[in-house]
């Protein structure tokens, strides 16, 4: 029995280890880090994060990944060009909250402008978002099927040794866990 409840605790720790360490968002090149992954602050990485974190993963790693002269200088003036668009849209959002906080601030509500004020609000945000996959499209479009693969060994490599405590020297689990065998 209690060697039962030992292995059930060994495999129950172990899918834990696992499945907190596949969804850490380390990698930004594989799937999406949008589905409960945190980021700083512990709030919900957003399109924009996700995006600057693969840009920054992709300049640490340009030796590594082969990228030429060339392909830098268009990962730039991407990266350029999307915080560009978003200071832009950021502020076209703030400024469609601060009209629309006024308008309901009126002693009579025009309800058609303050819904059209917000329709408004809501399209400048699905366009930052349509910018910013267009702009993850267009990234990925710079690299060759080969840099591309790198770039996913990179990051599975990153992971697993973020999962298996990097180049340590392995210790059996149950020495790990401060057991000792009998």
């Amino acid at each position: 029995m209690k060697k039962a409840f030992t292995v059930l605790f060994i495999v129950s720790v172990a899918l834990a280890i696992v499945s907190s360490s596949a969804f850490s968002g380390e990698c930004p090149m594989g799937k999406s880090n949008m589905a409960g992954t945190t980021g700083k602050g512990g709030s919900k990485m957003d399109l924009k994060d996700t995006f600057f974190q693969k840009i920054r993963f992709i300049m640490s790693n340009s030796d590594e990944i082969g990228l030429d002269a060339d392909q830098l200088g268009k990962i730039h003036a991407l990266k350029y060009d999307v915080k560009r668009s978003i200071v832009k849209n950021d502020a076209g959002i703030d400024i469609l909250a601060l009209d629309i906080k006024e308008a309901l601030g009126k002693d009579d509500i025009n309800i058609d402008a303050v819904n059209s004020l917000i329709d408004k609000k809501y399209a400048v945000k699905a366009q930052k978002s349509k910018d910013i996959v267009m702009a993850c499209a267009n990234l990925k479009a710079i690299f060759t099927k080969d840099q591309q693969k790198k770039m996913k060994d990179m990051c599975f490599n990153k992971m697993k040794k973020k999962m298996y405590g990097g180049e340590k020297e392995e210790k059996p689990m149950m020495q790990g866990m401060g057991m000792r065998k009998k």
